[in-house]
């Protein structure tokens, strides 16, 4: 049953690799284009995070002590069978001093109808559950997927992952989404919003 899902995936995963920020123009974006879009990403991250805790305060004390977690700001479009979904959001792991802008991609089969806005928040319970994250390798580029079932209706839930020192979040903005599919959700570090240092620090695969 998960075959089809994850051949979705590794699709949404060459369509997003093609779709690296860029200007209006669709050209790469400059470096003030650069400096707007990540602090616009880290303003969403902020308000993301601070909706989650505000519809369950506990989360607040997990987050303060796991390692690392990431926000993303998702839209998702249920058509019947088909579920897609594409976000951007920041990776923060407390080792590290910058932040890991990233991109993501979501596609699934199964019932589902309506239209939502929502943040994702991806809790890492463990540092390697982070590397792993950022080792998942598609296409040659550095990215993490993480293949999930979930059932969800409205806004707010916890989708279930095949992690177990992961746990996603998601907190809904406007909209309706009901929806009971499979499907998996294709994470990228963003080329072209993470100066090189950045880039070059990432976890390396062992030779």
């Amino acid at each position: 049953m998960l075959l089809l899902p994850r051949l979705l995936v590794v699709l949404c995963a060459l369509i997003l690799v093609g779709c690296q920020s860029t200007g209006s123009d669709g050209k790469p974006l400059t470096p003030q284009e650069i400096a707007q879009k990540r602090e616009a990403t880290l303003e969403m991250s902020k308000v993301g995070l601070a909706a989650l805790i505000k519809q369950n305060p506990v989360i607040k004390k997990d987050i303060e002590t796991a390692p690392g977690y990431a926000v993303f700001n998702t839209t998702n479009v249920n058509v019947v069978l088909l579920v897609l979904a594409r976000g951007e959001g920041a990776l923060f792991d407390k080792r590290r001093s910058e932040v890991i802008f990233m991109q993501a991609m979501k596609t699934g089969e199964g019932i589902g109808a309506g239209y939502q806005d929502q943040y994702q928040i991806i809790l890492f319970k463990n540092t390697d559950a982070i590397d792993q994250f950022l080792l998942t390798s598609i296409d040659g580029r550095r990215g993490g997927m993480d293949v999930d079932a979930n059932f969800s209706a409205g806004s707010g839930g916890t989708i279930r992952s095949f992690n177990p020192y992961i746990t996603i979040y998601t907190v809904g903005l406007k909209g309706y989404d009901l929806q009971a599919n499979y499907g998996g959700t294709l994470y990228l570090v963003d080329q072209q919003l993470n100066d090189a240092k950045t880039l070059n620090n990432l976890p390396k695969k062992q030779q």
